[in-house]
This record gives structure tokens, sequence and C-alpha cells, in this order.
């Protein structure tokens, strides 16, 4: 049987003491991630790496030690977010938020039985919302 993080203990990261968190976002489309990464920076947050597509997204959650996720579900590639979202999951507590234009309630269910409680945003998102999807899984954020 295979052994997840609860979506408590997930949700709800042990403060990163002495740095800035870092993200990864994951998004295939370039002005989309140019402007997520602009969104974070603006909750100084860092980003830490951009990628297109899910083996990426789990090669460099580790590899980074990331401290969030920003997952598109659609990516380049034969991985989708969510299978990518899973397998970070399974070595990571790391918090994970879905920013999508596929927000319907097939895929909604189809994450919240992979990654239970991650918040999922429809695109185009503002600023608010970003902050508030962070502050629900990560509370104590610098």
């Amino acid at each position: 049987m295979e052994s997840r993080p609860s979506s408590q203990t997930a949700a709800r990261p042990a403060p990163v003491l002495g740095r800035v968190p870092r993200v990864l976002i994951v998004e295939d489309e370039l002005l989309v991630a140019w402007h997520l990464e602009s969104l974070v920076r603006e909750q100084n947050l860092e980003v830490c790496a951009l990628v297109p597509d899910g083996s990426g997204a789990i090669e460099q959650a580790d590899d980074l030690d990331v401290d969030l996720v920003l997952m598109d579900i659609r990516l380049a590639g034969g991985m989708d977010g969510i299978e990518a979202a899973r397998r970070i999951r399974q070595n990571r507590t790391t918090p994970i938020i879905f920013v999508t234009a596929h927000g319907d309630p097939a895929t909604r269910e189809t994450i919240e039985r992979t990654v239970p409680g991650a918040p999922v945003l429809a695109k185009p998102i503002t600023g608010d919302r970003l902050r508030e999807a962070i502050a629900s899984v990560m509370p104590h954020k610098p």
C-alpha cells in the first residue's frame, strides 16, 4: 500500500526559518508562467524555477527543495499536472496549488482524490486570489 502524507500534514508545512519560501511554477505556456512569476514575486516569495512538464516538476521539486508548487493541469510532455502532483507528494509534503483553465467538476474531483485539500484556481488569476490560496496552504509564511 502506498504511503502518502495526510492532507493536514501537506497543508501545514513547517515554517521555513531564515529564508524566503521558494516556489516552483509548473506551466507550459511561457506568457502565463511569466505572469504567475510576477504574481508570486508580488507576494514576496522566491520563484526558484519555471518548468513546462511534469517530469521536470518532480525532479525540480526535490532538487530545489521547494516550499510551494503552482501547478497547471495540462502540461507539455506525456504527464499531466495531477499525476506530477501525486508523484511529488509521494516524496514530499510540499503544498500544491493548481492554476488551470480546466476546473470542471470531474477534474476537481480527480484533484481532490489525488491531492486532498489542494486549492484550484481558475485562470486567469489575480494577486488577491493567489494570496488567499497561499495563505490557506502556508499559514506560517514569513
